[in-house]
């Protein structure tokens, strides 16, 4: 039988048993690879966060195959469909992958963990947020950790920093009338009540309007000057330039929907705010000796949280062959060391990856209020 008749797994263990029989006596035997699934779409419009995914993946794998071993990948295009999720995950059982890092999309990820949980292969969500999937996995048995953030975290934070800086200070909260707009308002308006703090007023606004006056005015009347705005770049422009011609200063803080390309029709004010992770990851450009590059031309999006969890992959599968433990009680009990920080994981499979930052447009731009 010729090696490309046999499938990847035994030809894996054919090759590693060859090198260990003609290996000296008395020599160290070679340490098999941790072999890492990647699940991300490669095709349609989500590629180009595909390749985000697949790129910081590659590239903390080249960082950690060293002395401790090799780490190497097996790649599949999930398409972010539930039959590319489903396929994927045949694929990784196929190839006797040890964890796979990966997905963006819900349909996809739904679709594998059943296929992944009968092989007994973890999990690392590295763009999935829907609480379900870690809320519901002591009932289903998904071996799912998740890195993304959950679909909570965004009004978690903006309340957070909210309660920092406006404690003492009336407030108002306005959104855009989407449902997404309304959940976000809903959740800060209830996360702050419950730290004794309510807005003042809450209002709405009809979206992609060319002047939003009618609000400012309503606004202006309540005497409250800090907002909260949940909705799109292009109208919060808007409101804030209308606000400003009525001569009205206010205090905008919005969401992660802020750092989404916009119309240069309507700029933004400098001193605009906004509450979201970042996306900008200078210090996993190249070697670990390299120098840190330009903030324009630093890896992006789903390459940070990628990477870390391929840290974290390598690190528990290695941690699993030492102690003879399983990769997920590892991966429960476990603090790994990453370039983004130390990561945890709660009883649900939530970590503790805190990505969400404070930025300020500045000029043509949204900076670090921090300066990282």
């Amino acid at each position: 039988m010729s090696d490309a008749s046999l499938p990847r797994s035994k030809l894996r263990l054919t090759l590693f048993l060859a090198a260990w029989l003609v290996s000296p006596a008395g020599a160290q035997q070679p340490v098999a690879p941790v072999v890492i699934g990647v699940a991300a779409p490669l095709s349609g419009s989500e590629a180009i966060l595909g390749e985000q995914l697949r790129s910081g993946v590659e590239a903390a794998v080249a960082r950690l195959s060293g002395t401790d071993g090799r780490a190497e990948t097996v790649t599949a295009d999930t398409a972010c469909s539930a039959e590319g999720g489903r396929q994927a995950a045949e694929t990784f059982v196929a190839t006797d992958v040890a964890i796979v890092v990966g997905f963006l999309c819900t349909e996809a990820l739904e679709a594998a963990l059943p296929v992944l949980r009968t092989a007994a292969i973890p999990t690392l969500n590295v763009g999935v947020r829907a609480n379900r999937l870690t809320d519901r996995r002591e009932r289903t048995g998904d071996l799912i950790w998740r890195i993304a953030p959950r679909s909570d975290a965004e009004a978690a934070k903006v309340a957070q920093i909210l309660a920092s800086r406006w404690r003492d200070q009336p407030f108002g909260l306005v959104e855009d009338g989407s449902i997404t707009a309304r959940g976000l308002t809903d959740s800060v308006r209830r996360l702050l009540e419950e730290q004794g703090m309510v807005p003042q007023t809450i209002d709405n606004y009809r979206p992609a309007e060319e002047k939003q006056f009618a609000l400012v005015r309503r606004l202006e009347r309540t005497g409250v000057t800090r907002f909260v705005i949940a909705g799109d770049r292009p109208d919060i422009a808007t409101i804030a330039r209308d606000a400003g011609e009525l001569g009205l200063e206010l205090e905008i803080v919005g969401g992660e929907s802020l750092l989404d390309e916009a119309s240069i029709d309507v700029p933004l004010p400098d001193g605009v705010v906004a509450v979201a992770p970042r996306m900008r990851f200078p210090e996993l450009a190249g070697s670990a000796d390299a120098p840190t590059p330009a903030d324009d031309t630093a890896p992006k999006g789903y390459f940070g949280p990628a990477f870390a969890a391929t840290e974290i992959a390598v690190a528990a599968v290695r941690a699993a062959r030492e102690s003879s433990r399983t990769v997920p009680a590892v991966l429960q009990s476990g603090a790994f060391a990453t370039e983004l920080g130390t990561v945890r994981f709660d009883a649900k499979g939530d970590s503790d990856l805190d990505l969400y930052r404070v930025f300020v447009w500045r000029g043509d731009r949204f900076a670090d209020e921090a300066g990282g």
